[in-house]
Parts: structure tokens; sequence; C-alpha cells
């Protein structure tokens, strides 16, 4: 008897513990998506516009480093004089050469907030490599890439997909997270943007092993970061709202993009459905 209540009071301990970890997250995210839309001050008294110009894109580099720094190594690299992506790196528990890419770009055009396009991908990459980093085991090593300048022809992931060839890095899948903040329709469907078979068997199996019933599309849009590793030979597909299937936020691309747009709900809910779904990857 003994033993079975300290049984349970492990369980429920364990429990009590990850959903304080996952409400944590939410603030996190909240916190992002606030100070990346100008909602609040980013640093001291700076209040973004936008993330189009070279100063505030670098403003927001720096943000992120510091956010990543806190449970990985992160660097800013330089691909070009006014292009900075910034990369974390989470180590296998393992002995391994194998990769996993997990990237969101960070950028805006101009008198955006970019809430939805693409502050909100950015906080559920962030989500999910702070999830995967306290994982006690992992058979993947993890880059976390936060993309520069998507909105100029996808730049920033040309350049980091271009360094994974250069460095002949053994890379299993990339996935890439564009515009998560919109859910008019209430049913949280997302799109899986041209995945590969086995990515899309991957996503499904989870959503079946975890009893999710949102709708999961399958589209060939081809007009974000993913394309920029599927050109150099990598397994990639990117995660996006209902982009195709007409259920996408109408602020696209203009100055009503902001944080009191996002539906935070959404956003929660496809934040952990990814997490399980890179968890599942690194056992």
């Amino acid at each position: 008897m003994i033993k079975n209540c300290i049984c349970l009071i492990l369980i429920l301990l364990s429990s009590s513990s990850a959903l304080a970890f996952q409400d944590s997250i939410a603030v996190e995210q909240k916190e992002i998506l606030s100070k990346l839309t100008g909602h609040e001050a980013i640093v001291d008294t700076i209040v973004l516009k936008d993330r189009f110009t070279q100063e505030s894109r670098e403003i927001a580099a720096n943000y992120l480093r510091n956010k990543l720094a806190t449970f990985c190594n992160v660097v800013i690299e330089n691909y070009s004089e006014t292009g900075n992506n910034v990369v974390g790196t989470i180590s296998a528990t393992i002995d391994t050469d194998e990769w996993i890419v997990l990237g969101a770009h960070y950028d805006s055009v101009r008198d955006c907030p970019g809430a939805n396009d693409n502050a909100s991908g950015v906080a559920l990459t962030y989500a999910v490599a702070k999830y995967i980093a306290q994982l006690p085991e992992r058979k993947y090593n993890m880059k976390i890439v936060f993309f520069d300048q998507e909105e100029r022809g996808l730049v920033g992931s040309r350049a980091y997909a271009q360094k994974l060839v250069d460095e002949k890095l053994n890379v299993v899948s990339v996935h890439t997270v564009d515009q998560l903040a919109w859910d008019e329709d209430g049913d949280k469907g997302i799109e899986l943007e041209v995945p590969t078979d086995s990515i899309k068997a991957h996503y499904l199996k989870i959503a079946e092993d975890f009893g999710y019933e949102f709708p999961i599309q399958i589209s060939d849009v081809t007009s974000t970061d993913h394309r920029s590793f599927r050109r150099q030979g990598f397994p990639a597909t990117g995660i996006t709202e209902e982009y195709k299937n007409g259920d996408t936020t109408p602020h696209y691309h203009k100055p009503t993009d902001t944080y009191e747009t996002v539906n935070f709900d959404y956003l929660t809910t496809i934040t952990e459905f990814v997490q399980k779904v890179f968890e599942d990857m690194m056992k």
C-alpha cells in the first residue's frame, strides 16, 4: 500500500511539474510576441514598429539570442553585411552526427508588426526548442534557427541551407514554422507544406497517438523558408495555419498584424502538438 501511494505521489508530482513547465512556456510565448511586435518595449525604452529595417532586425536578433542562451549554445551568424541568422545548438545525449533543424523567420515587412507573420512562428519554435532541451534523452543533435530576410526572398534560410551543405552536416529533416496565430473557424487546423512521406506520416501518427482531432491538411505552398532546404536536397516541410485552405489571417503584411490579433489558445495547442512530434523523434 505504501509503495503504491509513493508511486501515485511521484506521478502526480511529475504531472504537476509538466503542467508548470507548459504554463511557463505559454507566458514566454506571450512575452516574445509582445516584444517583437511593439506591444511592449523589447529592451529599455525601445519599441519596434516592425522588423524590416536593419536596425530593428538586429535588435530583434539580439533579443532572440539572449532568449535561446538561457538553455542552449547560441550564436548570431552574419551571412552578409545586412543579414543575421540566430542559431542555437542542442546536443544529442548519445554520440551521433545526425541533426534535425527547426526554424522560423523573425523579420517582417515594412510598417507591419508581424505578429502572425512571423512572431507566432518564432514563439512556437522557441517553445519547442526549450522543451527538447530539458529532455533526459535526445538521439539527434538539433539546430534552432531564426532566419533573417525571409520577406526579401528567403535570403536567410538560403544562406543557412548553403552553410549546411558546405559543412556537410548530416541532416535528417528540416521543419520551418510560418504563421500560426489565426484560427477563425475554431477547428485548430494546420497545414504541412510539401512534406516528405516520412515526415507526413510522423506528424499524422503523433496526432493519432495523442488524440488530436484537428485537421492536418497537406499543401503545395513553397513561398517560405522550407523551400531553401528542399532545393539543397534536405527532407523538409513547413508548418502553418490553414493558409491555402482559407482560414488564414486577413492582416497579412498589414499594419494591423498586431499582438491583439493572436489566438493564443490555438498557438498553445499547436505548440504542444509539435513538442510531442519532436519529443518522439528524439526517442
